[in-house]
């Protein structure tokens, strides 16, 4: 399945198990959920604020923080990354949410011909291997 972001310019692709989930205005979110639980999500919102492919690895966990995540700990990164119709930097991070929920992160943003997109998918750690592919695959064929 897919879903464009109102302004029209990214596409989420995202599996067909998955529902799309009432988030921010301008944004598209997938989520699998069991129980009221996330077990898998995906978002693609468009660039907010001062965030670039030379800043991500900084920006990414600061911006993290600033919305009450803790425990916050950066596994990877890396810049220069090709995606369709675009290039990219990615963060690899895991945190607890302000509700205790603990969660892995692969964040990028991308910088298409129209517009910078900031793709997310993100899993409990204990669920990661399980999602990982799909949240990995749907990063991978982001077209920007």
């Amino acid at each position: 399945m897919t879903r464009d972001l109102p302004s029209g310019r990214a596409t989420l692709a995202y599996p067909s198990t998955w529902h799309l989930t009432r988030t921010d205005p301008g944004t598209v979110t997938a989520s699998n959920t069991a129980g009221g639980e996330i077990r898998g999500y995906l978002n693609i919102t468009p660039q907010q604020g001062e965030e670039n492919l030379g800043n991500w690895a900084s920006f990414r966990p600061a911006h993290n923080q600033e919305e009450g995540d803790s425990n916050l700990t950066a596994l990877a990164s890396a810049t220069g990354l090709r995606f369709r119709g675009g290039q990219g930097s990615c963060v690899k991070d895991r945190y607890a949410t302000e509700s205790a929920h603990h969660y892995l992160e692969v964040a990028c943003i991308v910088k298409g011909a129209d517009a910078t997109t900031v793709i997310v998918g993100a899993a409990p750690p204990e669920l990661w291997s399980r999602f990982s592919p799909v949240i990995e695959r749907a990063i991978s064929s982001f077209n920007a």
